[in-house]
Parts: C-alpha cells; sequence; structure tokens
C-alpha cells in the first residue's frame, strides 16, 4: 500500500466525522492471512478468549485479544501489514503503537448486538491521537451485523460509562455518563453504516459513539480489530474489572506510550521483519 492511497479528503473524513470507511486498502494475501490465523485462533483459542453472546442463545459470537503474541499470521498483520500506515495517515501522526489487535467473530443467525458504546473507556490510553480499526474479512451488510456510527461524536466532549458486551456492570464507572437512548432518538444523530468488503476497513478515534446489530444472515461476519495511539498518546489505567494490557506495562499513569514498548510495539514506521 502507498500512503497516496489514502486522500486528504479521506483525513478530513476521519477529522470531521471521527470515522471513515477506506477501500481495498489489504490485498487477498493479506485477507487470508488473517482468515487463516483466525480458524487456528478459533479451534484453538487463548486464555482471552471468550464467548460474548449469551449460554443457551442461538449462534455464536466470540472474541479473542493480544493474538499478535499468540500466533505468527496475527503478528505479521500487525507488523507488516498496512495497519500502521493507514493509521498514521489518518491520524496524522508520525508514529503509530499497537496497543492491542482483537478477532470478532459474529456467525450466522447470532442475534446478540454489540450495544451503543465508544472504545476510549474501554482501553489504557489517552490523547486526542488515538484511533480503533475494522478489518473486514467478510461481505457486511446491515442483515449481517455492519456497525453503525454517530458522525462527529468524538466532537461531544462526554464521556459514556463501558458496559461489559456480555451483560452486568463494571465495578466502578469512574463517575462517567450513562449512555443516552440512541435509538429512541435516531433522527436526533447523524448515523452512518458502512457495508464493507474483505479488505476494506474502518478506522474509528476511539470517542466516536457505535454500535453493530446481531447477524441475520447466512454469512459469518469476522473481523480483525486494532486499537492504536499515535504521537500525543499517553498510559492511563481505568477502573477494577475494565480491560488490561496482557502484561504490567511498567508504565506510570500519564505516561507518554513510548517508542517500541515491548507490549505496544511501533508498527509505523514500519520495523524490518525478522525471522
Amino acid at each position: 500500500m502507498d500512503a497516496a492511497c489514502i486522500s486528504a479528503e479521506d483525513v478530513a473524513a476521519y477529522e470531521r466525522d471521527g470515522v471513515v470507511c477506506l477501500r481495498g486498502l489489504f490485498d487477498r494475501g493479506w485477507v487470508e492471512c488473517a482468515r487463516r490465523a483466525m480458524d487456528r485462533i478459533i479451534a484453538d483459542p487463548t486464555e482471552e478468549g471468550l464467548l460474548i453472546n449469551p449460554q443457551g442463545t442461538a449462534g455464536r459470537f466470540e472474541r479473542d485479544l493480544f493474538l499478535w503474541m499468540a500466533d505468527d499470521g496475527f503478528r505479521d498483520l500487525a507488523l507488516q501489514s498496512p495497519v500502521g500506515e493507514i493509521a498514521a495517515a489518518c491520524m496524522q501522526s508520525r508514529r503509530v503503537n499497537l496497543l492491542l489487535d482483537m478477532m470478532l467473530t459474529k456467525e450466522p443467525h447470532t442475534p446478540t448486538i454489540s450495544p451503543w458504546h465508544h472504545d476510549l473507556p474501554y482501553n489504557w490510553v489517552e490523547g486526542a491521537q488515538v484511533c480503533g480499526m475494522w478489518l473486514s474479512l467478510d461481505h457486511a451488510t446491515a442483515e449481517s451485523g455492519a456497525a453503525e456510527w454517530i458522525r462527529g461524536s468524538h466532537r461531544w466532549g462526554r464521556r459514556f460509562a463501558p458496559r461489559p458486551f456480555e451483560g452486568g456492570a463494571y465495578e466502578v464507572d469512574d463517575g462517567l455518563e450513562p449512555m443516552p437512548d440512541i435509538d429512541a432518538d435516531r433522527d436526533s444523530y447523524d448515523i452512518v453504516r458502512f457495508e464493507t468488503e474483505p479488505g476494506d476497513c474502518i478506522v474509528n478515534h476511539l470517542l466516536t459513539v457505535h454500535w453493530a446489530p446481531g447477524n441475520h444472515s447466512d454469512r459469518r461476519r469476522r473481523a480483525v480489530v486494532y486499537r492504536l495511539a499515535g504521537d500525543d498518546a499517553v498510559y492511563v489505567e481505568r477502573g477494577p474489572g475494565r480491560p488490561k494490557p496482557k502484561y504490567d506495562p511498567g508504565l506510570m499513569p500519564g505516561e507518554p506510550i513510548p517508542d517500541d514498548h515491548a507490549q505496544f510495539p511501533t508498527i509505523w514506521p514500519r520495523r524490518e521483519a525478522t525471522s
């Protein structure tokens, strides 16, 4: 991929809307690499693997985390694919560090939703240059569970309390406000959905509010998801029960994410692959 594939209009859309869909930036080789790696993890989940849909409900919605540490295919995808270059262009950042990678799989006829939320309160980072990336591995539509995003919500200046996707609540909400009932007043929001093909990606600011419906189709809905930190990102610690780094990173709250940290590797500028 060449950074010229990301236009000034794409960058402006990311800055204005907090979300942009970029078409075809991951070639078939990377898509197949991700699919094979995902099959391996589904067959042998890591200790972070989690079945999200409630026991006894239809279908299967699962996730797994920190995959670049567990599988060579996911490692290549994180460190050598266009992920870092795309994030750097969108965030206008000289450097990009990987905070985590995650796979999400909604199998056919899985009605479980992903509720309205934004990603920052689930993650151990603060800053303006912080983004997520959704790499689509299947044709995703409204029927199969394509996400909806509220354009401009990253500029609201509001923080919403996170809640576990599998149900319940975290022990402490850090005093954040509850998510409003967006579905009861949808016309008041600028909501967009991107239907994607394999190799498309969606880049979002970590404060952009979004949700995803269940998969009511006969197709799988698979994606690899990234959380990425740019130049101004600093490490933070969230409340009890929230997601945490896989290992103690040895950083103090408010400390900048350092260059090529062992747990948060620099993925842009890209390092040379090592055997």
